[in-house]
């Protein structure tokens, strides 16, 4: 399939290479393993700054959907590593099951020098598939330990996943009860993971996946347009959709520049670089929290909103034959669709305008 570039102002990566012979609406679980390896080996992801993460991951974006989200996933593990100073076991592969839906999530209870865990984690991206997750388990209410879990022996819920949308992703319920892990499994200190800098950043690489997914769905819309009559009707609805990647590419693309400002005194690889100096250690430069949530934030719900506008104009664009007929395109609609749900859009919305009444001038 011949890729469109989508945008001059702000050209969209060249997708990756999926591995010969990779079934992408169902692929097996050692295909999908390949395929995440193979995808991840392109990059050295742990040191890269924030502009160019988000160009890496765009292309991971618009090679797959689902299988972007897996890579992602491992993505931000190693990062997360590398900022506690840890170092990701060799030749495995990564997820970071965070969620806390419903009230579910996993506790943890001191024993001796472990860590006896017990819950629920749903929407764990990989289960049954990546090697090992880095988990926040709760010691009470206002304390967290992350820890480095391995995943291979822990039951997964496969019947509550009702939706064949993000299907390969493999986005489960996984059952923690009584596992014990060492306190060497433990990533940073207490309640490292929340309070990271780079916490809320991480989730403008989600927005760089979500933004390189709609590049994705608009190259298997336009492979489903080749050849055929176009009205002007579709003609506009694809030039909306395309302006909606546009917008989403240069929110998320600013996003990075500003992250490399912002965070530019911490080097990639650490959270707490060291700077030396001929009478000792140098603290990092504090780093501005404030402007990083805001960033992140924005940069979050400007991707979702415009994914959001360009996929109700490619549903109309392409009618009920592509949706039905086209498995490329009904697969990329519906799992970004599912995938860029994660983000309550109107609360963001809600928060925004607050903070524009409330701080006029910011």
């Amino acid at each position: 399939m011949t890729t469109s570039s989508w945008s001059r102002l702000s050209p969209v990566p060249d997708p990756g290479v999926l591995p010969d012979g990779y079934l992408r609406h169902a692929p097996t679980r050692t295909g999908l393993r390949d395929a995440i390896s193979h995808l991840a080996r392109t990059e050295d992801w742990s040191v890269l700054r924030w502009s160019a993460l988000v160009d890496a991951l765009l292309a991971v974006g618009r090679t797959d959907i689902p299988l972007s989200r897996l890579v992602e996933g491992h993505v931000d593990a190693v990062r997360i590593l590398a900022q506690g100073e840890a170092a990701p076991r060799a030749d495995r592969l990564y997820g970071v099951w965070a969620s806390r839906s419903a009230g579910t999530g996993v506790a943890a209870e001191a024993e001796g020098g472990d860590l006896l865990l017990s819950g629920t984690i749903r929407f764990a991206s990989g289960a049954g598939v990546v090697d090992r997750a880095l988990v926040p388990v709760w010691l009470d209410e206002s304390t967290h330990l992350l820890v480095d879990l391995a995943t291979h022996d822990l039951p997964v819920d496969r019947g509550q996943w009702q939706t064949a949308a993000m299907q390969v992703s493999q986005s489960h319920t996984v059952r923690v009860d009584g596992v014990t892990v060492s306190r060497a499994d433990v990533v940073g200190g207490e309640n490292f993971y929340l309070r990271r800098p780079e916490f809320l950043p991480g989730g403008v690489g989600v927005a760089a996946v979500w933004a390189g997914g709609l590049a994705r769905a608009l190259d298997v819309t336009q492979a489903m347009l080749d050849g055929r009559a176009v009205s002007p009707a579709q003609d506009l609805r694809l030039g909306r959709a395309r302006l909606q990647l546009i917008a989403a590419l240069t929110a998320v693309r600013t996003a990075g520049e500003r992250l490399d400002q912002l965070l530019g005194g911490r080097a990639a690889r650490g959270s707490s670089p060291v700077a030396s100096s001929p009478v000792g250690p140098v603290d990092p430069e504090p780093v501005d929290v404030e402007a990083v949530a805001a960033v992140s934030g924005e940069a979050r719900a400007v991707v979702a909103g415009a994914v959001i506008a360009a996929l109700a104009d490619i549903r109309a664009l392409v009618g009920p034959a592509g949706l039905a007929f086209d498995p490329d395109l009904g697969h990329a609609l519906d799992d970004l669709g599912l995938y860029v749900a994660q983000l309550n859009g109107d609360a963001e919305a809600g928060r925004l305008g607050s903070q524009a009444r409330e701080h006029p001038r910011s």
